[in-house]
Parts: structure tokens; sequence; C-alpha cells
């Protein structure tokens, strides 16, 4: 019975050091369960910092560190941010290259304005025969030169043009109220028609509302048309007609100009309006690539947009959709 009693005893003291090393293992289990998801928690916080570019942290050292994660995480941010200085370095670089060549460009054509226009006005004083009478044959010679010679006072426009509008940006200068068909009509129509006609093509304006009232800036939406009317003429060597549509749909209202020429192929749509690119480049023919860059440009500023329909062979068109009314602040 003493023996039994005994084993009993032992039996419990037994069980009771059991429960309490349990215990004990449960609450140290616990604190660790505890301790890892601080230990988590902190890394997914230095983690989303690094999500939004932050990569200038670093994880503390940690004596239990076991994964390794916190080490891993340190090289990775601190591989990052080496990256990182580089390629802003890089880019500063470029940046500054970019501008360079920029002001070289800008210097360039304007110190070539000079002679441009001086050759322009030699021509001139030839063919109002200031220097003698001239044959047929001279005049046309000298003609064709006067032609060639706006050509390039054009590019060397658009290239200033590009330059001003990098360095300060387009600021339309709003005006309120304007009739858009007296607008084109009076103050654009004889200017974009004798311009057609220079070069053989005939223009037409259709205005299906007469009485289409806007705001916008002049100066800026006239060379917008002029560059698109240009732009037509300079893919329409198929064909003499040029035309140009004014309508009005619900709050905005649209200027479209259509070419009946060669059409621009579909993967060059998405990528006429990007600087220096040119589709006439493909043909051989003289183009800075800006015209419809600037025009773009200057349709943003005005809130608005420009699409483009073309089919090769058929010609496209233009349209200019502006809103109605523009809000200046």
């Amino acid at each position: 019975m003493e023996k039994l009693i005994a084993v009993n005893i032992i039996f419990a003291v037994f069980i009771g050091f059991g429960v309490l090393y349990l215990i004990v293992e449960l609450i140290r289990l616990r604190a660790d369960i505890s301790n890892k998801n601080e230990y988590i928690k902190l890394a997914l916080i230095k983690i989303n910092q690094a999500r939004y570019g932050n990569f200038q942290i670093t994880l503390p050292d940690v004596k239990d560190d076991k994964l390794k994660l916190y080490k891993s995480l340190n090289n990775l941010f601190e591989s990052i941010y080496d990256r990182d200085l580089v390629i802003n370095e890089y880019r500063e670089k470029e940046k500054e290259h970019y501008h360079m060549i920029e002001e070289f460009t800008a210097a360039l054509t304007h110190d070539l304005k000079v002679p441009v226009i001086a050759q322009d006005k030699t021509c001139d004083l030839l063919i109002h025969d200031k220097f003698g009478e001239l044959n047929e044959q001279q005049r046309e010679v000298i003609l064709k030169l006067k032609e060639s010679n706006k050509e390039l006072k054009e590019m060397i426009n658009s290239i200033l043009e590009a330059y001003k509008t990098n360095e300060k940006g387009v600021e339309p200068n709003i005006e309120k109220n304007i009739n858009v068909c007296d607008f084109i009509k009076n103050e654009m129509l004889e200017t974009l028609t004798n311009l057609a006609s220079s070069y053989g093509k005939k223009l037409e304006f259709h205005s299906i509302k007469e009485n289409i009232i806007a705001d916008f800036d002049k100066l800026l939406i006239k060379r917008v048309i002029s560059n698109l009317v240009l732009n037509g003429i300079s893919h329409s060597y198929n064909t003499d007609k040029i035309d140009i549509c004014l309508n009005k749909t619900g709050d905005t209202f649209s200027i479209d100009v259509i070419d009946y020429g060669e059409g621009i192929e579909e993967d060059d749509i998405k990528k006429i309006f990007n600087k220096y690119y040119s589709v006439a480049k493909k043909g051989n023919k003289v183009s800075t690539g800006l015209g419809l860059y600037l025009s773009d440009k200057i349709i943003k500023k005005h809130k608005g947009i420009i699409e483009v329909e073309s089919k090769k062979g058929e010609g496209s068109i233009f349209r200019v959709i502006l809103p109605l009314v523009q809000e200046v602040c």
C-alpha cells in the first residue's frame, strides 16, 4: 500500500512537472511568436517605404535573425540605392546634354534666319527687275529659289518655336466671344487660299453653322490651322483640293483640314505628333517634324484635342476639337 502511495506521489509530481514545463513552453512559444510577428512587421514596414522610392533605409541588426531576412533586405536596399544614384546621375547628364543641343540648335537657326531673309529680299529685287530685266527662264529659276527659301524660313521658324515652347511653355492669350466663322473668313482664309494657290492647290471653306461663338488665342489657332493646311499641301501632290470644315457639337466646335492625297500609314498615325518625327522624311522630303508637335501642344493648352483619320491612298482629315468656353485664370 505504501509503495502504491509512493508511486502515485511520484507520478503526480511527474505530471505536475510535465504540466509546468508545458505551461512554460507555451508562454515561451507565445513570446517567440510575438517577437517573430514584430520581426516580420518591421520588415514589411521597411519594404512598404521602399515601394515609394525610399531606398536609403536600414533594418537593425538582430542576433536571432535565423532567416537572415534583415540582412538580405539591407543588401537589397543598398544595391537599389546605389543603382538609383547612378541612374539619376545619368539622367542629369542626359538632361544637360539635351539642353546644350537645344541651345545650339536655337542659336544656329537664329543665325541662319538673317541670311535667309536677306536672300529672300534679293530674290524680290531680281524679280522686280531692279538689276536689269530678266528673261522668262531666269525669272522661273528665281521664283523656284524664292519658293525653296520660303520653305527654309518655315523650317527655321518651327525650330525656334519648338525651342521657345520647351523653355517657356505655351501660354495662350485667350480672347472671349469670338465668332469662329468670321474669324476664319476674315483673318485666315485669304492667307491660306494664297498659300494653297502658290502650290497649285484650291482651298475651300465650309461651315454648317455660321454663329459659333468661342474663346481662344487667335494667333495660336491661326498657327495650328496654317500648319495643318501646309501639312495637307505637302502630302497631296496627287490632288489639287484642300477643304476646311467648321462644325459645332454640344459644348465644343471642330475645325477639319481635309486633303485627298497620299494618306498616312496606321503605324505612323500614332507617332506623327512626336517631336522631330515626320512622315515626309520617308519620302525624302525636307521637314523638321515640329509642325504637328507644336500644333498638338497648342491645342492641349486650349484643353482640346487633335484627331486624325487617314486611309492610305485616299487622304487625311486632321480634326481640331476645342471647347467653346475657356476658363481664364
